[in-house]
């Protein structure tokens, strides 16, 4: 399956295999910087959120793919190379939640550390009632229907930062075209409503 066939779910937090069609040029230069590079045809991925730039996935090491069987190559400390979500999400994939990579716990405690988001997103991230209105590439960014009584509604970005459901605080992301007083970088406060056939959405109602 392709990348973006998955939820970010089943890949933050997760170890992914993306394997490389031969001299792939698109990889060639990444791959090149890692050991056994002439070997391999895949790369060893680990898929974490960054709050701004979104779902991003640190190369740890080449690997070589065959039917079901991986093998992982030494990784390096030299150099950190990272993959947005929106650059690799046609690619196939491979998930590898039961690996043991052991020897990668170091970068990984890492990555947890740098990009440990606050306890407020992180309750927003566990919020699947939200999913549908995620943005893929940035799944802390949810798609809010912004409804006053006197304008036509409109869809905008909201980066949410903080939820006591069913509220959720977060940064208005672009210019409402509808919606007077309110504007890009604000804070806004927004509900999630149950509708018919209990479906919800992501509504902010002035």
């Amino acid at each position: 399956m392709k990348l973006y066939e998955h939820s970010f779910r089943d890949v933050f937090h997760q170890f992914i295999l993306l394997p490389l069609e031969p001299d792939d040029s698109k990889f060639s230069e990444i791959i090149a910087n890692f050991p056994n590079a002439e070997e391999a045809n895949a790369l060893l991925l680990y898929g974490y959120i960054d709050h701004e730039a979104g779902l991003t996935f640190e190369v740890l090491c080449a690997a070589f793919h065959d039917n079901e069987t991986t093998t992982l190559f030494a990784g390096t400390d030299e150099i950190s190379v990272k993959l947005r979500s929106e650059s690799i999400g046609e690619e196939e994939i491979i998930l590898l939640n039961k690996l043991a990579a052991d020897i990668y716990d170091e970068k990984v405690e890492q990555i947890h550390d740098f990009y440990k988001a606050s306890k407020g997103v992180e309750l927003c991230r566990k919020i699947k009632e939200l999913d549908p209105y995620r943005h893929f590439d940035y799944p802390d960014d949810v798609a809010v229907i912004f409804y006053d009584e006197e304008k036509e509604p409109e869809y905008c970005w909201v980066r949410c930062e903080d939820c006591r459901p069913p509220r959720f605080f977060g940064t208005l992301l672009n210019e409402p075209q509808n919606i007077p007083d309110i504007h890009k970088n604000e804070k806004v406060v927004f509900n999630l409503l149950e509708v018919k056939d209990g479906f919800f959405a992501a509504v902010f109602i002035r």
